[in-house]
């Protein structure tokens, strides 16, 4: 009859790589949802419910900001490789030489916080309650930026020190529930950059952030010892499942800010922790 706990591994990695990449980009949290979906369903896996198979899905939506912005990328990346290997005597476009520093900036609070409290982060606080909170927490934060938003500042207008401001509240991100996209994105509009622009940022910025952690975590899952033979077929699974779904969210996420109703993903949120806390009443865990 077949290994049905094999294929229903296979299902489940598939599963979680489908909502990682979703999650990712949609402002409501990736980290929370690899969290709740275990505990919701009571899954434990030792490989699914691990930050190694998480590491893995990371880079399939690592590959989905890649292809989605190749033609962003492939121009930034050009610019900085003439500037370093001219000692700066070869310059490009300065909005692009702008965005390039604003990205370096802001990626440095996220790399010194995962530094500082990566641990931490990792075990201490992913629990329902503090993850429903960071949930609720996001949801305001959505709330509040599309309310304020000038929706003027193109993506040439970006600065070292907005690249530094969302890079805080990229670092933040690092707290399951709180979602790297929503604050990167929030903090965008609080800035007066346009829906799009925002967007863009969002992506770019988060690019070397998704690049770091999966690289990080893939180093541990050598460190310990885990049989990648094994492990690959639900590793593949997830990660390609990751891909695709993060090529649909990116595009999704850029229609739907276009019609400007980030309150839509506000309310999911809610309606998330909301699940969240209600699991964890009748389970006695608060």
């Amino acid at each position: 009859m077949g290994d049905l706990t094999g294929v229903s591994d296979l299902l489940l990695a598939v599963l979680l790589g489908l909502v990682q990449g979703m999650t990712e980009f949609l402002p409501i949290s990736s980290s929370a949802h690899l969290y709740a979906i275990p505990y919701l369903f009571s899954i434990d896996h030792p490989l699914l419910s691990s930050r190694a198979f998480a590491a893995v899905v990371h880079l399939g939506t690592l590959a989905a900001v890649l292809v989605v912005l190749r033609s962003d990328v492939s121009r930034l990346l050009g610019t900085a490789l003439r500037l370093v290997f001219s000692l700066g005597r070869r310059r490009g476009e300065s909005a692009d030489e702008r965005l390039i520093l604003a990205i370096v900036v802001g990626t440095v609070p996220a790399v010194a916080f995962g530094l500082l409290a990566g641990d931490f982060l990792q075990s201490s606080v992913r629990t329902p309650l503090v993850v429903a909170a960071a949930v609720l927490a996001g949801a305001a934060l959505l709330w509040v930026a599309d309310r304020a938003s000038s929706l003027e500042r193109p993506l040439s207008g970006i600065s070292a020190i907005d690249g530094l401001l969302i890079g805080v509240g990229q670092a933040l991100a690092l707290i399951p529930g709180i979602s790297r996209s929503g604050a990167t994105i929030s903090g965008g509009l609080l800035l007066g950059f346009s829906r799009d622009a925002a967007a863009r940022i969002s992506f770019l910025l988060g690019a070397p952030a998704i690049a770091g952690a999966g690289l990080l975590e893939l180093r541990g899952l050598l460190a310990d010892g885990v049989d990648l033979q094994g492990a690959a077929p639900l590793l593949a699974a997830g990660l390609i499942a990751a891909f695709i779904s993060g090529l649909a969210a990116i595009r999704l996420l850029l229609r739907i800010l276009s019609g400007g109703k980030l309150w839509s993903f506000a309310l999911y949120r809610i309606v998330f922790a909301l699940i969240l806390l209600g699991t964890a009443l009748t389970r006695g865990e608060i």
